[in-house]
């Protein structure tokens, strides 16, 4: 049976108050547990993964009966094609239909902010958690929970989430607050067995890291993990269990738990299972719903955007070697949607290696060829030396085609090509005043970027501001400039000048 179809109306948040139950010995549980997390995938993808295919394995499952809970481990709500148009709203459709039981929140589902993560929560039909997370004024954020008691037969088991505080640099949550989860995981475990738990489960999105230290804190009997992206088990004997399945469902843990009571309490143990998605046939059902959304994807892609007069070249020769037009191009788009000072785009972001004649109309699918790594754009705030050391790295590898190679918007640099890696920078400029060290200016950049991806690690702790576009992909803030502008004709203005 399907756990929550009967306890839904049953799901008790945590009092204050406890539980008490009859003396008599209860009957053995057996519970079966479904856990996938960083399901943000909607499709298969070389017959893999997908929500259509999970749907199959827990009707599967389902249909054997006894108890069954299905869990979410985070990250669903970004990043995707079809979340660039309408902001996870798909994904909490399917996973309703799915229907999922529980869900923690993951860090990228604070990627179009707060207030569209309530909209969000509003549209689920399962619980969410997240214990860890407060507003500004130490209150519950709206719609979350922080634990709840899941009475499953005779048995109370127990459940809270933890997200991870990285999300702060990974993502916009704003003014919340993000508490450390080995601080939260004993209080919450000890409130929900104080409540009544006999068995208490972490729904944890946390780096690999603070997994390992929540399993040797030992607060909890079970962490189901997500955020990693890794297959992995680690079940020492008489301790903490973690489970981490993976991605977008191309493996899903089961885990059957059993429990019983002992003559020293209650005891319990499991079993796990990895289960491959990839030879499974897609639900029908679940499988027409995403058809019908690949459609909208479809009829997005073919939107025309703009014109543009001149000829542009995306091909890796021009974009890694100096200044180019579709460089220029991307870069201007980050900087004036986000109202940053200065942009910078990697070269190595830029894939689809086209030659696109004079005239031709560009297509959102053409902006998604071009950037398709779905990148979100991140508004940065540096000081004129990070800004330096910034344009340095970028340039450190010339005459090597790398992906580092920086197209700037905002700026104008001359270097050196002949000075060593580092020394190579001659003079900045930013829009026409010099470059000043003890004044911060605003970078946009990908996400990757900010991330420390391609080297550029001095970014890794600026803040991050917010802006106009927070939330969307680089695809989708460039695709909307080409919107707003119609007609372009970008052009190589002496941006990034080589002087010998």
């Amino acid at each position: 049976m399907r756990l929550l179809s009967t306890l839904l109306l049953f799901l008790l948040p945590l009092l204050n108050g406890t539980l008490s139950f009859a003396a008599d010995v209860r009957a053995p549980l057996e519970l079966r547990i479904v856990h996938v997390s960083d399901l943000d995938r909607m499709e298969a993808r070389d017959g893999k993964g997908g929500v259509a295919k999970l749907a199959t394995l827990v009707g599967e499952l389902r249909s054997q009966g006894g108890a069954l809970l299905v869990t979410h481990g985070g990250d669903t709500l970004s990043p995707s094609v079809m979340s660039s148009f309408d902001r996870g709203r798909h994904m909490i459709d399917l996973l309703n239909h799915l229907p999922l039981d529980l869900m923690v929140l993951g860090n990228h589902e604070f990627d179009f902010g707060p207030e569209v993560l309530k909209e969000r929560l509003a549209e689920t039909q399962f619980p969410v958690l997240a214990s860890n997370l407060v507003t500004a004024e130490a209150e519950l954020f709206p719609g979350v929970e922080k634990g709840l008691l899941l009475p499953v037969d005779e048995w109370i088991i127990g459940v809270f989430g933890l997200l991870t505080p990285e999300t702060h640099r990974s993502s916009n949550p704003g003014d919340l607050a993000i508490l450390p989860e080995l601080e939260v995981a004993p209080q919450e475990a000890a409130r929900l067995r104080d409540a009544g738990a006999d068995l208490v489960i972490a729904l944890a999105h946390s780096d690999w890291h603070t997994d390992v230290e929540l399993v040797r804190q030992g607060a909890v009997d079970l962490i189901l993990g997500g955020h990693d992206h890794i297959l992995h088990l680690l079940a020492p004997p008489n301790g903490t269990a973690l489970v981490e399945p993976g991605a977008q469902a191309e493996q899903v843990a089961v885990i059957t738990l059993r429990l019983e009571d002992g003559s020293e309490g209650v005891g319990w143990s499991a079993s796990y299972e990895f289960l491959s998605t990839e030879y499974l046939e897609p639900d029908p059902e679940m499988a027409d719903r995403i058809q019908a959304y690949e459609a909208r994807v479809e009829g997005e892609l073919s939107r025309e955007l703009a014109t543009t007069k001149v000829q542009l070249d995306s091909r890796r020769s021009e974009l890694r070697t100096g200044e180019a037009a579709f460089g220029n191009l991307i870069a201007d788009a980050l900087r004036e949607e986000t109202g940053a000072d200065v942009a910078l785009q990697n070269a190595g972001g830029v894939r689809a290696e086209r030659l696109y004649p004079a005239g031709s109309r560009l297509t959102v699918r053409d902006v998604v060829a071009e950037l398709p790594f779905l990148n979100r754009v991140e508004l940065l705030e540096v000081n004129g030396d990070t800004l330096r050391q910034v344009l340095e790295h970028g340039l450190s590898e010339l005459g090597q085609m790398s992906g580092r190679f920086p197209q700037v918007s905002g700026m104008e640099v001359s270097y050196d090509p002949t000075r060593a890696p580092g020394k190579r920078v001659l003079e900045i400029s930013v829009q026409g005043q010099p470059l000043d060290s003890s004044r911060t200016y605003r970078l946009a950049v990908n996400g990757f970027l900010g991330g420390g991806g391609d080297g550029y690690e001095m970014l890794i702790a600026t803040p991050r501001l917010p802006h106009p576009a927070d939330g969307l992909a680089d695809s989708a803030v460039v695709a909307r400039h080409l919107k707003r502008v119609g007609a372009i004709a970008p052009r190589v203005d002496g941006r990034l000048q080589a002087v010998e």
